[in-house]
C-alpha cells in the first residue's frame, strides 16, 4: 500500500514539473531593463520575431537569456514575451539560463528561424523534467 501511495505521489509531482503552455496574447512584455540592444541592419520591410516563455513552476526561479545571432537580446522570465523587428531571411536563435545563482551551467540551445517580410514568426521557450527547449510556437486550445 505504501509503495502504491509513494508511486502515485511521485507521478503527481513529476506531472507538475512542466511549464504551462500559454497564448502569446496572455504573456506579459519583458520589462525594458531586461531587453538588450540588437543591431538589425535597416530593411524596408522587416519581419517580426516574438519569443514567448511558458509559465509554470519548473525553472520559475531562473530567467532564460535569449540570443539573436549570438548577441544577448532579452532576459525572459516565466510568462513573458519579447518582440524584435528583423530583416527577412534566416536568423540563428539561442536560449540558455541567465548566469545567476543556481541557474548556471546549462548549454545554450539553438535553432534557425526564417523571418518573412511583413509577417510575424513566434518561437517559444518551454521547460520540463528533461530541461528547456526552444522551438516554433503552436497555439494551444484552452
Amino acid at each position: 500500500m505504501r509503495r502504491t501511495i509513494a508511486t502515485g505521489a511521485l507521478l503527481l509531482a513529476l506531472g507538475g514539473c512542466v511549464t504551462s503552455p500559454m497564448r502569446v496574447s496572455d504573456a506579459r512584455q519583458v520589462p525594458p531593463d531586461k531587453m538588450y540592444a540588437i543591431k538589425s541592419q535597416g530593411t524596408e520591410d522587416p519581419g517580426r520575431l516574438t519569443i514567448l516563455r511558458d509559465d509554470g513552476f519548473v525553472g520559475a526561479g531562473c530567467d532564460a537569456m535569449f540570443y539573436i545571432e549570438g548577441q544577448r537580446a532579452a532576459k525572459i522570465g516565466p510568462g513573458q514575451k519579447a518582440s524584435f523587428l528583423l530583416p527577412a531571411g534566416e536568423v540563428n536563435l539561442g536560449t540558455g539560463l541567465a548566469e545567476s545563482g543556481l541557474c548556471a551551467g546549462a548549454a545554450i540551445k539553438t535553432v534557425v528561424a526564417k523571418i518573412k517580410s511583413g509577417k510575424e514568426v513566434v518561437y517559444r521557450i518551454n521547460w520540463d523534467t528533461q530541461g528547456f527547449d526552444l522551438g516554433p510556437y503552436v497555439e494551444h486550445g484552452r
